[in-house]
């Protein structure tokens, strides 16, 4: 039984990451705050998943060897996130 939720975590992370990815997608040039992603997703994840992938995908754009496809930059204390087009 163990395997199986852990089947089912690892599914839920692809299926919220590939949704924050398709958010980034819809406008390449556009920067989103974290808030902004948060509430295009209220209604499908609790927002302590989502936070937690978030950051997981702004320390990965802050590594220089990282080919990230998600740029992460703060300004002003607020966390943005854009697709990295490059």
């Amino acid at each position: 039984m163990a395997a199986a939720d852990d089947n089912n975590v690892v599914n839920n992370r692809a299926g919220l990451l590939a949704e924050i990815e398709k958010i980034l997608r819809r406008e390449p040039g556009r920067m989103y705050s974290k808030e902004e992603i948060l509430n295009l997703l209220a209604d499908r994840k609790s927002d302590g998943e989502i936070d937690r992938l978030l950051a997981e995908l702004e320390v990965a754009s802050s590594l220089k060897e990282s080919r990230s496809d998600v740029y992460a930059t703060c300004r002003g204390g607020t966390v943005y996130y854009k697709w990295n087009s490059n």
